[in-house]
């Protein structure tokens, strides 16, 4: 990882806790990309780098960040002839709140209820599933943080420490502790300095600089996450469907009908395949009669209420004579795991499931309904045609 590479490099120290730092990265990366926000805390000193990382993330660090073109264009759509000038101003953000400049709340929680509640009140309040709660005490003891990071555990968040060398109780508390290699209090705030700045800057790289934001026009760019050439012509392609051709969202009327969100371009890049006599289905565990009706739309044959996605293949590749080499898969999600590894090249939406886009030979710009599909069709498309 870059930044990181960089920051062990001015401080050699640091080596030992590249794993960790990796690991962090990971975590907030997914919980970013999920949707979901960053809880900062920590006492004197450490109060003061919970203000500055979240002002790291809050807007550019060293980046610029600008708006993406469907950005722009809300803002232009509400506010004609202002919005491209409110725009220019504005940079992408990563949400993340500093649970100790919240003074009102916290003088009336420890006037109100016991002091070391001062954090886990607002975690309580703010936290859910899926968020990243990041602890900061340089002893590793103190109970305010600590009392943060069980409430964290408990309400699903995943927790992050940062500490000295002794690590403390934070360290068994955490699901990653960063120790550094420092006992005395301003030498452990001397190396935070440098590891959250990594933190954000790695973070910052790979939301903005490697990872186009859904939503953003087709491009060429891609996320490669295993470099492995993609079959052209491939002897088949395999889509999932709820998280590939939708958003993974379900609406259900009153009357218990469900409709699901797709794209258009997605099916116009279909068309254009199949001018290649490429074979295609979608394979998914879903019956709802939706995925039919979208599948008929589209032209394409379905495979419903599948149990197991890898032993269907199997059995339909042994039947068919193909070689699993030459197959490409496209899913989203952990019952696309087997699948997508029984076949030659696997992709997945920039939404997917974190483990399914760490094993996917190619993670496209666009997210599931969102030309996903689309993206896919055209890289397979200037393959084939040169």
């Amino acid at each position: 990882m870059k930044y990181i590479n960089e920051i062990t490099q001015a401080y050699p120290r640091l080596l030992d806790v590249v794993p960790q730092l990796e690991s962090s990265v990971q975590t907030l990366y997914d919980a970013v990309q999920r949707g979901n926000k960053i809880l900062i805390c920590g006492n004197g000193g450490s109060s003061a780098d919970s203000d500055h990382i979240a002002g790291e993330l809050m807007k550019g660090f060293l980046s610029s960040r600008q708006l993406t073109s469907a950005q722009t264009s809300d803002l232009e759509m509400s506010y004609p002839g202002e919005g491209q000038k409110i725009a220019n101003q504005l940079q992408q953000g990563i949400p993340a709140i500093s649970l100790t400049c919240h003074n009102a709340l916290m003088t009336a929680v420890i006037n109100d209820q016991d002091p070391t509640v001062v954090f886990a009140q607002q975690v309580q309040a703010l936290g859910k599933a899926g968020d990243v709660l990041i602890a900061i005490s340089t002893s590793g003891n103190s109970k305010n943080v600590l009392m943060a990071v069980k409430v964290a555990r408990a309400r699903g968040l995943s927790t992050i420490g940062l500490t000295g060398q002794s690590g403390g109780q934070l360290a068994e508390l955490c699901d990653i502790c960063i120790r550094v290699p420092a006992n005395r209090v301003d030498r452990i705030q001397e190396y935070h300095l440098p590891v959250y700045h990594s933190l954000c800057a790695q973070l910052e790289h790979q939301m903005f600089e490697l990872t186009p934001t859904c939503g953003e026009p087709l491009q060429r760019e891609t996320v490669v996450a295993k470099p492995k050439p993609i079959p052209a012509p491939p002897a088949l392609i395999v889509f999932d469907f709820d998280g590939v051709f939708t958003d993974n969202k379900v609406y259900t009327a009153q009357d218990g009908t469900e409709t699901v969100q797709c794209d258009r371009r997605d099916s116009l890049g279909l068309n254009m395949l199949k001018t290649h006599g490429l074979e295609m289905f979608i394979l998914t565990q879903e019956t709802n009669p939706v995925v039919s009706a979208r599948a008929k739309k589209m032209g394409l044959p379905v495979y419903s209420g599948c149990t197991s996605k890898k032993e269907f293949l199997e059995t339909h590749l042994a039947t068919h004579d193909i070689e699993p080499s030459e197959v490409i898969y496209m899913g989203n999600d952990l019952n696309d795991l087997g699948a997508m590894t029984l076949v030659g090249y696997s992709v997945a939406p920039a939404d997917a499931h974190p483990k399914i886009k760490r094993i996917a030979s190619l993670v496209v710009s666009e997210c599931g309904g969102n030309g996903a599909v689309r993206s896919l069709c055209e890289i397979i498309i200037e393959k084939l045609e040169g």
